[in-house]
């Protein structure tokens, strides 16, 4: 059980440096000696538990979607019972993200865009964790009853990605800003359908 905890432990250290160090340097761009420099982890001790490059890359990206669920999903849920107030917490909460990290957006994508056409377990894991996102806005859009509740969470979705890759080319989270307030327009129009259209079913 202590050996086990111990792979486990060796493991986790080694994700935990790379993921900083593929965020900064991107995954192509940073070869193996330039991923473990000044790690103090030799390249023998990297492939004892990581038969190769991309089989770490894999694992960087669950611990990736796992630390958005922790730093993104889980608060955003239990910051507010109303999906409205959820969605607007989706763009607060990840203004703060970038405010501390202004250049890190989103790893699934940067993964997806490497790995294209060049590994496609790759490509699709960081398309899944990209795409986990507006999973999530098209059900709280669900929740809410909003009308046309997949078209309206895929148009959050593209007005949250858009300003996570704005804030990227900026280097500050200003286009949250922006984004947030076209969220608010959107989904004002949307209740205003929603009223609508159960006033005309009440009317039938």
């Amino acid at each position: 059980m202590n050996k086990d905890l111990e792979v486990e432990g060796k493991k986790l250290e080694i994700v935990k440096w790379a993921f900083d160090r593929f965020y900064e340097g991107g995954f192509h761009a940073t070869g193996v000696d330039t991923l473990m420099a000044d790690s103090g982890i030799s390249k023998r001790t990297l492939y004892k538990y990581f038969s190769s490059k991309e089989e770490l890359i894999g694992a960087v990206l669950d611990y990736y979607g796992a630390g958005i669920v922790h730093e993104l999903f889980d608060p955003v849920m239990t910051l507010a019972d109303d999906p409205r107030q959820q969605i607007m917490a989706f763009f607060d909460i990840r203004k703060a993200m970038i405010d501390e990290h202004p250049i890190r957006g989103c790893l699934g994508i940067k993964a997806s865009q490497e790995y294209i056409g060049r590994h496609q377990g790759i490509a699709a894991q960081g398309k899944d964790a990209a795409c986990d996102v507006e999973r999530r806005f098209v059900e709280i859009c669900h929740r809410a009853h909003f009308i046309e509740a997949v078209k309206l969470g895929k148009q959050i979705n593209i007005l949250f990605q858009g300003a996570l890759l704005l804030s990227q080319v900026y280097g500050d989270s200003s286009p949250f800003v922006s984004a947030k307030g076209a969220v608010s327009a959107l989904l004002d129009q949307a209740a205003v359908g929603g009223r609508h259209r159960k006033e005309t079913k009440k009317r039938k």
